[in-house]
């Protein structure tokens, strides 16, 4: 959406030469190798390299209040203070910054002799204290920032970069206000903490994801958190393409068993990337299944219609009455005739109701720790899932992913496996990922999946193998043509289900 004549102006005079002379100054022994805007023009990244070490670090350059706004910062806030009901009704009836401005408004004597910019600068600190990530509200806004730790008081906060990996930021959390920071931010999303409760793991607003250890309860260094931020815009299989985790074949292949209703679990350590990759396959699931999504924090983002989201609520008081986990979900689910059950991630008694969901008919998608599809089924066979050993080839399809480093030195995410569980202890690489060439090799000839396709659909291998070829060169159409988000993708998959003829006429003659 465009911004009007009176934004844009605004916007022009801010970025005059008041504003940036207070920004920060890259340290000595440092060369600026980045520089992009967080929330212009108040707050910017810059990616610094140290010149000795050649170390990468964070810093966030933010606009600093003078004396005089430090003075209208706490007028502003005080009377903020006076007239807020609760943050939710803001929310809802006309957003934070309306209410500031009203409140500016409301008592105009206090404020009209205070230049432009100034005001600016306030309305943006209130924002970010009150209804923002306070401190680290900046980082907050950095799309290439996929979790934010902070280890304790005076400890640099660290940030996972897409590009650089782990690297310290220039801001630490002073004495008392980490654990503030943690109580409001806590408070906000619904939830409780204390030295009685001292760990906490919850969904915050815009569904970023932090796990808090509070005091010195479980932790020496005191309270510390680590947020796992929450993609608006989902990645897509185009996406995983682009990045080197998967391939076209193999993309084209998880397409197949999807349309199949076959089960799929994605296998990995933490951070790897399994969510990431759970959330792209949805978007080759029918357009017109129903799909069932369970889980204990809000992280699956699925944009399809027919979607159902179950999250488990925690208990209330010292004997957690009232406490709904994933096994009553996924109990719950079943009931409701879902095409495919979606479930963040097993670990527990909800895999035997998955796995018996699966034995009648319903396709299950799914993530789990592991380090191989080896680990995975001992994990699977002892308690507390308990699966039988008879049940693990109802999950029909393994995927292994991995964070490597590539031949550049930067981690990267790679799919290093797709298998075929043919029966509890024999396996098919279906794709198999070589480190050296980086190039997935397919070792589709004997896939028993295929050939199960074949039987179910009344089609022989070779006819099989056309349907693979075809959604090949949709893939590549989609890649081709830059058509990577999810919502795009999801669309495209949607026409090819519904009439996958006028697709690739379109594909054929250039559209």
């Amino acid at each position: 959406m465009g911004k009007n004549k009176e934004e844009q102006s605004l916007e022009t005079f801010l970025k005059s030469d008041f504003l940036s002379e207070l920004k920060n100054e890259t340290p000595k022994g440092t060369t600026l190798i980045e520089n992009y805007p967080l929330k212009a023009p108040f707050s910017y990244a810059n990616i610094l390299q140290d010149q000795e070490n050649g170390s990468i670090s964070y810093q966030v350059d933010e606009t600093k209040l003078n004396q005089q706004e430090e003075i209208i910062y706490n007028q502003l806030y005080r009377l903020i203070e006076e007239n807020l009901d609760s943050p939710e009704n803001i929310e809802k009836d006309f957003g934070f910054m309306s209410f500031v401005n009203k409140t500016i408004k409301d008592n105009t004597k206090l404020f009209q002799d205070y230049p432009l910019a100034s005001m600016e600068k306030v309305k943006y600190y209130l924002e970010r204290d009150i209804a923002g990530f306070g401190l680290i509200d900046p980082i907050m806004h950095d799309p290439n920032i996929e979790d934010v730790s902070c280890s304790g008081i005076d400890a640099p906060i660290y940030v996972w970069h897409r590009k650089y990996d782990s690297i310290p930021c220039n801001i630490k959390f002073q004495d008392a206000k980490l654990n503030s920071f943690v109580s409001r931010i806590v408070f906000r999303a619904g939830k409780h903490i204390s030295s009685a409760y001292p760990i906490s793991d919850l969904a915050l607003e815009g569904n970023h994801r932090i796990s808090v250890l509070y005091q010195k309860e479980v932790t020496p260094k005191g309270t510390s958190f680590t947020i796992r931020k929450f993609k608006q815009d989902p990645y897509s299989v185009v996406d995983l393409i682009s990045f080197g985790t998967i391939s076209v074949d193999v993309a084209a292949y998880l397409w197949m068993l999807m349309e199949a209703k076959m089960s799929i679990m994605v296998i990995g350590s933490t951070g790897s990337g399994k969510t990431t990759i759970l959330n792209a396959i949805t978007g080759l699931v029918n357009p017109d299944y129903k799909i069932f999504s369970v889980e204990d924090v809000a992280e699956i983002n699925i944009k399809h219609e027919n979607w159902f989201s179950l999250v488990a609520r925690t208990g209330f008081g010292p004997s957690g009455e009232g406490e709904i986990g994933l096994y009553d979900l996924i109990k719950s689910g079943v009931r409701h005739r879902p095409d495919y059950i979606v479930v963040g991630e097993i670990r527990g008694a909800e895999a035997y109701v998955m796995f018996q969901a699966m034995a009648t008919g319903h396709g299950g998608l799914c993530t789990m720790h592991a380090d191989s599809l080896e680990s995975a089924g001992k994990r699977l066979q002892q308690k507390p899932m308990d699966i039988p050993a008879s049940y693990l080839s109802l999950m029909n399809c393994a995927i292994v992913i991995r964070r490597v480093k590539g031949h550049d030195g930067k981690s990267t995410r790679k799919a290093i496996s797709v298998q075929e569980l043919n029966t509890a202890d024999v396996y098919h690489s279906a794709f198999k990922w070589d480190p050296k060439s980086d190039y997935f090799d397919a070792r589709l000839e004997d896939s028993v999946m295929l050939h199960r396709i074949a039987e179910q659909t009344g089609r022989d291998r070779e006819q099989i193998s056309e349907e693979y070829e075809k959604r090949k060169r949709v893939i590549k159409w989609l890649l081709q043509r830059g058509i990577r988000s999810y919502a795009k993708v999801a669309e495209n998959i949607g026409k090819y289900y519904r009439d996958p003829e006028a697709l690739m006429k379109k594909i054929e003659y250039g559209g």
